[in-house]
């Protein structure tokens, strides 16, 4: 058995250690075959390895180094265990890392856990990979994988598949969230009906809940689960098709059971009533599928489980068990348009990515990545007594018992026959992952929505909102086979309030789908009185040179803009650059005064101070949003997307709150938009005059105040106590047509609000400033 130096790996690694990523996508990338090392406890690693340790769960601390080419990382005490359901007996085992058992909310590279997988079935060690990887070919949310090789104590354990690990942390990363209930379901989890409350689906087979939550586990509330599979007990036929689709993400089990059915996948819900997930979305309010368990595919079969079954040629339109049901599935296809959908997932995966040259040379690929470490793998031999011989023939052709199938022969076999079994025909449009924002306009409201549509054709979408006469067409942007992009947007009757709108999809061949499916319900968006009323004005995204942070930094900065005759409060009021995280930067407890604006330092440091954001602005574009916490719902306030700026140019309303967005070669950071065709005409001809608002304001002790003349003039600005008595006059002379500055030392004065005051021949403005020390 191999053995590596431990003395000269740690003197590599007190040189390199260091996470050089902070990526999950790091971690499972498959271009190389990084190494693990995991440095335990010799009586903690024999006490693992005895009969009564396989199926415990305890967790003994160990050090964990990860291996990528000149990289090296370390995290200390870990916690490491065996994993697996029936492989916790193999000779080759599977095991567990944890990097937060020890060390509460740790994380690796976004990872609280790692899933090294032995594969003692498959003598190829890649056939759960290749079906991972098809899952993120069709868009399910399924594990991220690759290949390792793993050392414990100095000896060399073998290769392994790296299988991320389905938890809150997987939800949050797939769904936007992870408030809801994950139910991890074994067997016998085949979802038929125990009634209609909750506490009947806490039922236990081998000493643990065939339905166990993952997560809410204080709450420990089956009601969720209870109702799913109530529905699909009791509802009819008709209120079934109608409705089903409010339940479960029917198109994500299509997609998940097309892949099932070619990968030859048994050990599942379908066959076995076994490993999957469900995950009750609260962004959605229904289910989602979670596929689990992937060795067995791909001829993998042992025959006495159910004489006469061939996976390689088994009916695809006969797929279940033959003698149990399983409601999910049967009553999913029931409903034609489901059935139709199912083989035309199918076909499209044939005609895609599951045909011989895709999958083929993918499995060269891996096999060649793989193959040294697979033959030094001493534990691969030792449960089936695989040789190494075995495991290159393993990818050509059968090797007896339960390798029914070589992996290359079985794709041959599995799409001839599916193209013999299927009866594809067109489908209705499947409008998908939809989603939409409104955001402020000239004379109301934009309601801007976006869609994905899968069809043979490009169908027509429209969208029809209830609450007016008004629709609009969404226009076709990118496709990739049968999927196609789409987006548009209307603005809205003015003063419409709250409202809801549904989409139509009809394509070449007069088949029309409607989303929601459920023709009682609609997409809804509600407007809080006075929450949509303040707007992002103006910002900044590469501050060379411009206005300057209280520590005298040159930093990107957010001007908010309230048009209203109320001062709003700021609480519960987020901003971000991402709109998937509406919660990136809370605001503090501060407000906008009427008609006044704020000024928001997007520098990524907090600790600046309190209008100091953890995100900066990227110069080459990306997302901005305002967003406004209710309860548990958010919604948003103001958002767009933008392209790349200039240094030093700033893109905003062309006056404060217009609609029309154009960029400023002289920016007016806390004050009012105005807009020019150039510096020049901004400087030497303005339109009007103008006196800006002080920046900053608050301010403590010195304050900039700048305004702007039509015309050479005198000028006075002067600086009144809020009672009307004159405090100081700062300028008293002619000036030039175009754009001053001065700056107002409050060093002597009181804290308290001021009035400033700009005083021409034909025109006097006044503003506040506040002052606190």
């Amino acid at each position: 058995m191999k053995k590596f130096n431990l003395l000269f790996l740690f003197s590599f690694f007190f040189v390199l250690q260091g996470f050089a990523q902070n990526d999950i996508d790091w971690v499972f990338d498959d271009s190389s075959l990084p190494e693990i090392y995991i440095v335990i406890d010799q009586d903690s690693l024999d006490q693992l390895f005895e009969p009564e340790g396989w199926y415990s769960d305890h967790e003994y601390p160990a050090t964990f180094i990860f291996k990528r080419d000149a990289e090296i990382d370390t995290v200390d005490n870990i916690g490491f265990r065996i994993r697996g359901n029936t492989s916790r007996a193999s000779q080759k085992k599977s095991f567990k890392v944890s990097f937060n058992t020890f060390v509460d909310g740790r994380e690796y590279h976004g990872l609280d856990k790692m899933n090294l997988n032995g594969e003692h079935n498959d003598p190829s060690i890649i056939r759960s990979k290749l079906s991972w990887d098809l899952f993120d070919e069709v868009g399910i949310p399924a594990s991220r994988s690759n290949h390792f090789k793993v050392y414990i104590n100095g000896e060399y354990y073998g290769l392994y598949i790296n299988i991320e690990h389905i938890d809150d942390e997987f939800v949050q990363d797939r769904f936007g969230g992870e408030e809801g209930n994950l139910y991890k379901c074994l067997y016998p989890a085949d979802l038929t009906y125990r009634g209609p409350n909750g506490d009947d689906y806490k039922f236990e087979a081998d000493g643990r809940r065939a339905y166990e939550l993952k997560t809410n586990t204080e709450e420990d509330d089956y009601s969720d689960l209870a109702s799913l599979i109530s529905f699909f007990e009791n509802a009819s036929d008709s209120k079934f098709e109608k409705e089903v689709e409010d339940h479960i993400n029917v198109d994500g089990v299509l997609r998940w059971m097309a892949v099932d059915i070619l990968t030859g996948s048994w050990d599942d819900y379908l066959f076995n009533k076994n490993n999957f997930y469900l995950y009750n979305n609260p962004e959605t309010n229904r289910f989602e599928f979670i596929p689990y368990d992937y060795d067995n595919s791909f001829g993998i079969w042992w025959d006495g489980i159910y004489p006469g079954i061939d996976w390689g040629t088994r009916n695809v339109l006969n797929w279940g068990h033959p003698d149990q049901s399983r409601p999910l599935s049967e009553r999913i296809l029931s409903v034609d348009k489901y059935s139709n959908r199912l083989q035309f997932y199918i076909n499209e995966l044939i005609e895609g990515t599951f045909n011989e040259t895709e999958m083929f040379s993918e499995i060269d690929r891996i096999k060649a990545l793989t193959e040294d470490a697979a033959e030094e793998d001493h534990y691969r031999t030792l449960d089936y007594g695989y040789t190494t011989e075995d495991y290159h023939n393993s990818f050509e052709e059968a090797l007896g018992n339960h390798v029914t199938y070589g992996i290359k022969p079985y794709i041959t076999t599995r799409i001839n026959s599916a193209m013999q079994q299927l009866s594809v025909s067109n489908i209705e449009p499947v409008i998908k992952d939809v989603n939409f924002e409104v955001s402020t306009a000239t004379g109301g409201f934009r309601l801007s929505v976006s869609a994905e549509v899968v069809d043979e054709d490009v169908p027509e979408i429209e969208v029809f909102i209830e609450e007016s006469d008004q629709s609009f067409t969404l226009s076709a942007g990118t496709s990739s086979s049968s999927l196609k992009t789409y987006s548009g947007s209307i603005i809205l009757d003015e003063n419409i309030g709250d409202f809801s709108f549904y989409m139509m999809a009809e394509d070449e061949q007069a088949l029309s789908s409607r989303y929601p499916n459920n023709s009682d319900r609609f997409l809804n968006y509600e407007f809080l009185a006075s929450k949509n009323s303040l707007l992002i004005n103006e910002f900044l995204t590469d501050n060379e040179t411009g206005i300057q942070d209280e520590s005298d930094s040159f930093e990107d900065w957010v001007e908010l803009y309230n048009p209203t005759e109320n001062s709003i409060s700021l609480s519960d009021y987020f901003l971000t650059d991402d709109f998937d995280d509406p919660t990136k930067w809370a605001f503090p407890d501060t407000s906008i005064p009427a008609g006044g604006h704020l000024l928001i330092w997007a520098d990524n440091d907090e600790e600046e101070g309190l209008l100091h954001t953890n995100f900066g602005l990227d110069n080459e574009g990306e997302q901005l949003g305002l967003y406004f916490q209710e309860d548990a719902e958010f919604f948003v306030v103001d958002s767009l997307s933008f392209g790349a700026l200039a240094d030093d140019i700033s893109y905003g309303r062309k006056t404060d709150g217009d609609d029309e967005w154009v960029t400023f070669e002289i920016p007016t950071p806390g004050s009012a938009n105005l807009v020019s065709t150039s510096k020049e005409t901004e400087i030497n001809h303005p339109e009007n005059v103008v006196l800006y608002q002080n920046y900053p304001n608050p301010f403590n002790p010195v304050t900039t105040i700048s305004y702007q003349l039509n015309t050479t003039s005198n000028v006075q600005i002067t600086i009144f106590s809020i009672d009307g008595k004159l405090v100081q006059t700062l300028v008293n002379e002619q000036k030039p047509a175009g754009l001053h500055t001065i700056e107002l030392n409050g060093v002597s004065l009181a804290s308290g609000t001021y009035l400033y005051r700009l005083t021409t021949p034909n025109l006097t403005i006044t503003r506040k400033l506040v002052l606190l020390k």
